[in-house]
């Protein structure tokens, strides 16, 4: 009985060690989030898709307490990379404009097979004219 107990929580702590290796690679190749907070709105902005050959895709979350976020998105969106080509929006997937916390995700055409870095340029948002986020391509 005791080696039963041995044997069942060595394959536990096997099973928790291969969980924790296999979420500290996926933490290794994960973008960072970078917020922005102006004008009583946060915005935080996490590539979930960026590699070139391939759309860019944004995970995007506004948060206010003090107004309605009523922006397309697509609209005011543009995504830059540094060869100097732009990109619009091809789709938001998530709320629709307005509330205080909408969330979802931008997406943009394929990007360029050389693309080093891209800058996403959110405009205005709770009047300001320019948020603006930027990720080296892993």
């Amino acid at each position: 009985m005791k080696r039963m107990k041995r044997f069942g929580l060595s394959q536990v702590l096997t099973a928790v060690i291969a969980i924790a290796g296999i979420a500290i690679a996926l933490e290794a190749n994960a973008y960072e989030r970078i917020s922005n907070r102006e004008n009583s709105v946060r915005v935080d902005v996490v590539p979930v898709q960026l590699e070139s050959g391939k759309s860019a895709k944004f995970e995007i979350r506004m948060n206010t307490h003090s107004g309605d976020l009523s922006q397309d998105l697509v609209s005011v969106s543009t995504l830059k990379d540094d060869n100097g080509r732009e990109y619009r929006p091809v789709d938001w997937q998530g709320a629709s404009p307005g509330g205080h916390h909408p969330t979802g995700v931008l997406e943009f055409p394929a990007l360029n097979g050389n693309t080093k870095s891209v800058t996403l340029v959110i405009r205005d948002v709770a009047d300001v004219p320019e948020r603006i986020f930027k990720w080296n391509l892993k």
